[in-house]
């Protein structure tokens, strides 16, 4: 029987695209980058004819071998940056993942550019009770780390970055550090990458202004005044918040020049809207030395109302002063000897 060219090649076509759909229909691994790494990718054709007898034969070629070779690369998430009060950790929660094909280790350390603030890596492990693995830093979730150990691709790590704001920092510092990954796959840069987070400090920030008027002679407050012997004057200080916290513990305190006296009962706390709940007025004999004295009309030979032996007032409040502006202002008399 006579076969047709035409028939044999319909034959060879046909049976090619049932490889090729075979083939299609088993998908490579899924890995974040592909096929993983050292997976042979082995092929071989086939090819079916006949004669003109029709008889049936099979011819199948050599099998080629290709070996996926290593691909490195990595992703970090990039955290909000903070601020935070100062004598606190902000903690930066960060999700790393292994995006080659191949099991990688990443190195990991931190540094932090001028102020240069303490910066610790800590594994988000589940420590004392926490949960692991949920970005939320526990108090318990202390273990130090400077590396993820051995990823396979596509696998995660997680972990915080922890930067230590130190007491007394200004309200508004901020300090930038920088974390820096470093895969031990590659001998170039292919896993490396880089954040950088920025924490601000808050804290309060109190501002005094202190003014002055001649009450005897009339007049308003201002930063300076004229006044002749037994004239009372005034004095106001204004504190204001313009930090970003609140102030708590608020103690100001004044001394009494020696050319005045104090003008017994004329201490004056106006909390104004700093949100404090009052202050105590207190005053020293001793130039501050003890803060038990009790001014008395007539004291250190003075006129009636006034007291010589007054030599520095302070105010003690209470409560907590608001931030963002909030101000209280304290008032006191003297006479002018």
């Amino acid at each position: 029987m006579q076969v047709r060219k035409g028939s044999m090649m319909k034959s060879i076509i046909l049976t090619a695209a049932v490889f090729v759909a075979v083939a299609a229909f088993f998908p490579r691994g899924a890995a974040a980058v592909g096929t993983p790494a050292g997976t042979a990718i082995a092929n071989q054709a086939t090819a079916t004819y006949q004669d003109a007898s029709a008889n049936s034969f099979t011819a199948l070629s050599n099998t080629t071998t290709v070996t996926v070779l290593p691909v490195y690369s990595v992703v970090i998430t990039n955290p909000a940056d903070q601020s935070v009060p100062s004598n606190t950790v902000a903690y930066y929660a960060y999700t790393l993942t292994n995006t080659g094909n191949a099991t990688n280790t990443f190195n990991l350390s931190a540094l932090s550019a001028p102020p240069g603030w303490v910066v610790t890596l800590y594994a988000d492990d589940g420590a004392g009770g926490g949960t692991a693995n949920d970005g939320v830093h526990q108090a318990g979730e202390t273990t130090v780390i400077a590396a993820t150990g051995a990823l396979a691709a596509d696998a995660t790590y997680r972990f915080f970055m922890g930067v230590a704001v130190p007491a007394g920092t200004a309200n508004g510092t901020t300090d930038v550090t920088t974390l820096t990954v470093t895969g031990t796959g590659d001998a170039g840069a292919a896993d490396d990458t880089t954040d950088a987070v920025t924490t601000t400090a808050q804290a309060p920030a109190l501002t005094v202004a202190k003014d002055v008027r001649n009450v005897t002679a009339g007049g308003g407050f201002g930063v300076a005044a004229n006044a002749t012997p037994t004239q009372i004057l005034e004095y106001r200080v204004v504190v204001t918040n313009g930090g970003s916290v609140a102030a708590t513990n608020v103690v100001l305190s004044d001394p009494i020049n020696a050319n005045t006296g104090f003008i017994v009962g004329s201490a004056v706390f106006n909390a104004g809207t700093s949100g404090l709940t009052g202050a105590t007025p207190q005053y020293s004999n001793d130039s501050g030395a003890t803060w038990t004295y009790v001014p008395a009309s007539g004291g250190c030979a003075a006129p009636a109302g006034a007291d010589y032996c007054v030599t520095n007032i302070r105010w003690t409040t209470t409560g907590s002063m608001a931030s963002g502006g909030t101000t209280f202002n304290n008032l006191f008399q003297v006479r002018v000897k």
